[in-house]
């Protein structure tokens, strides 16, 4: 047996061989190495990442079996003493952001069944829910004040008829023209020809004022302005005439006939009023302009559109009377 060993150990230690032994050496070194770590980390594994059963409920209530804790196997040899030192994580609990979410779903889900439960009333408040915070009560605006209407004003309408008078001695009946709701300084009979210009009524609707703008003589019920010698305007109350005697273009003596029909009042609008005031003719303007007639003497106009009221002395209109009966006691 010595001579076997001595003669192996001659053919190991050749320098043929060697090569060889090295090789199995080595493979011999790692095979150990691999039983020594490799077959510990294998064993471990199953035991780290093992799961307690849960426990089984018996027929009288309590458990079969209880959770137990085993001990980890360490890859590394002599690392199970500092094992269990590290900080651990149970894999089954919820993550922060999870739990946040879960609590809250949980606590919304008691308050909806503690406020719909049966036997309180679904209006009661849940203990979860928070706390209102009163707000500040707003100022209500002040309501603007609806504009106050303006007040009716008085409007009046005045008609006449104005043609020339047949002549004298002839059986013919005089036909005159009528002028319903007569504009402000519209010039009778036409703007060509215009012997009086309308100017409005007096106070109250007494009577119709026209101004004298043609070479006429006058003869009737009207009352001359500022007097009969000089008659610049005349006043005619409903119903009654003045007569205007001219000379026409070809040399002939004409007559036309002045009547005040009705003199009317009504209420109206601003609106209407305006539209008074817009109406009045712009051919009396123009002829008043012309002649320098746009004053009527004594009297002046009013804050009501289209009425005249008088100014002056009260004697006036006694003698403006009287002017008028004169004349009409000379016709």
């Amino acid at each position: 047996m010595t001579g076997f060993l001595n003669s192996l150990k001659a053919d190991l230690l050749d320098r043929r061989l060697l090569p060889l032994v090295l090789v199995v050496t080595v493979g011999l070194i790692a095979a150990i190495g691999f039983a020594a770590f490799g077959g510990g980390s294998s064993s471990a594994t199953p035991s780290a990442a093992a799961v307690p059963a849960p426990p089984v409920s018996s027929s009288s209530g309590l458990a079969a079996s209880e959770k137990t804790q085993e001990t980890a196997v360490a890859e590394m040899t002599g690392a199970t003493s500092v094992q269990h030192h590290g900080s651990s994580h149970n894999p089954f609990a919820p993550l922060p952001g999870a739990k946040t979410s879960s609590t809250t779903t949980s606590t919304t889900s008691s308050a909806t069944t503690t406020s719909t439960g049966a036997g309180s009333p679904a209006s009661a408040p849940s203990s979860s829910a928070p706390a209102s915070t009163p707000s500040t009560p707003s100022t209500p605006a002040t309501p603007a004040k609806p504009a106050k209407p303006s007040k009716p004003k008085t409007v009046y309408h005045v008609a006449v008829l104005f043609g020339p008078l047949p002549e004298a001695g002839t059986p013919a009946k005089a036909e005159l023209t009528p002028y319903e709701d007569l504009k402000l300084l519209t010039p009778l009979p036409s703007a060509t020809n215009a012997l009086v210009v309308f100017r409005g009524v007096t106070a109250g609707g007494k009577s119709a004022t026209f101004t004298v703008v043609g070479e006429v003589i006058l003869h009737g019920q009207g009352e001359c302005l500022p007097s009969a010698t000089q008659c610049e305007a005349i006043d005619l109350g409903p119903g009654k005439a003045e007569d205007l005697e001219y000379v026409s273009s070809t040399g002939q003596v004409l007559t036309d006939e002045l009547t005040v029909v009705s003199i009317a009042s009504d209420k109206a609008s601003s609106a209407a009023v305006k539209n008074v005031m817009r109406g009045e003719s712009k051919a009396g303007r123009a002829l008043l302009d012309h002649d320098g007639l746009d004053s009527i003497p004594y009297l002046h106009p009013s804050s009501q559109v289209g009425v005249l009221v008088f100014a002056g002395r009260a004697a006036f209109g006694t003698r403006a009377h009287a002017a008028g009966r004169r004349r009409r006691h000379s016709r």
